[in-house]
């Protein structure tokens, strides 16, 4: 599901990579599962975000708010 709604917002191609993964959040402040999606663009483009819900939590208005947030990460 997640998944889905992420290769459809992202325009993910065949040769892209997308990943969804719930991680432990140690830092201070942080919720205890945050869930993160990357995109690895076959052209090496590669995008991070990280969303402070645990998956099962996740809503599609979630992954639309962190994918049009200005400071999702952009990775090089």
């Amino acid at each position: 599901m997640i998944k889905g709604w992420a290769s459809e917002l992202l325009d993910v191609g065949e040769e892209d990579a997308l990943l969804v993964s719930e991680l432990r959040c140690t830092e201070p402040g942080c919720p205890p599962l945050e869930t993160v999606v990357a995109l690895l663009r076959a052209g090496g483009e590669k995008r991070q975000f990280k969303i402070h819900k645990p998956i099962m939590d996740l809503t599609r208005d979630d992954l639309i708010a962190a994918v049009r947030t200005p400071h999702a990460h952009d990775l090089t």
